[in-house]
């Protein structure tokens, strides 16, 4: 039997059916890693450009105090911050 029709057996139908389940499942976790990833990216830049308005001359940025920093920066943002934004915070504050 050549290959190309046992490809097309019953059997192989259900192993093409089990492959497709398992590669859509497969893509469904990487277009959430990547919505995960770019949302961290947005937070990365926001806190880049939360931390340029700040003139370090004048102010002392509190990075040992998560509370204080995250009250500046919540001052200069204007609004709360987000998840992705408090885990960048938690993350400087552990350097």
């Amino acid at each position: 039997m050549s290959w190309s029709l046992l490809w097309e057996s019953p059997i192989f139908a259900e192993i093409k059916v089990m492959i497709k389940e398992v590669l859509a499942a497969i893509e469904q976790e990487v277009k959430n890693r990547i919505y995960q990833e770019q949302k961290s990216l947005i937070a990365v830049k926001t806190l880049i450009e939360l931390m340029d308005q700040i003139d370090h001359d004048v102010e002392v940025v509190p990075f040992e105090d998560r509370e204080r920093l995250s009250r500046l920066l919540v001052s200069l943002k204007g609004t709360e911050l987000n998840e992705e934004e408090n885990r960048l915070i938690e993350r400087i504050i552990m350097k």
